[in-house]
């Protein structure tokens, strides 16, 4: 049976008097008011357990969250990998490409310089040998006039 508020109040008087104003507010804090019901331990603990159950709930579903962010970071970091490898190894082959081309230049204008090089010498050979020549005929037409 709910108390209602009017009987609480005579209640509270009546402990007053009789025991005193801490003992009375006690008293009429322990009796509920009209139209509310005391939770039992069985209530409480129903409360207790629904409220473990919902922790564990959110326990797993952080745990699942965690993981699907784990796995997600994890595939985006190979997936970076995968493209850096592969970037490196094309700037690897275009530096060798590069390297090759340049060192063909370089014995192209090796062989160029040491073609120039010999036409040089042989052009500045034969003019000195057909100097020589001259020199010689002309020597030898003088000796061979002058002996005559």
């Amino acid at each position: 049976m709910a108390v209602e508020e009017g009987r609480r109040i005579a209640l509270h008087r009546a402990a007053t008097a009789s025991w005193g104003e801490e003992v009375a507010d006690t008293l009429v804090e322990l009796v509920a008011p009209s139209g509310h019901e005391l939770a039992t331990r069985a209530d409480i603990r129903g409360v207790l357990d629904a409220m473990e159950a919902m922790d564990q709930r959110w326990d797993e579903r952080f745990t699942a969250a965690e993981r699907r962010w784990d796995e997600r970071f994890t595939a985006a970091e190979r997936r970076w990998d995968e493209r850096f490898t592969s970037g490196e190894r094309q700037w690897d082959q275009r530096l060798a490409t590069v390297t090759a081309e340049m060192a063909a230049m370089e014995h192209r204008l090796e062989a160029g310089f040491q073609r120039g090089i010999r036409e040089a010498i042989t052009s500045q050979t034969r003019t000195l040998v057909i100097s020589q020549l001259v020199a010689i005929v002309a020597i030898a037409g003088l000796a061979f006039g002058l002996a005559g």
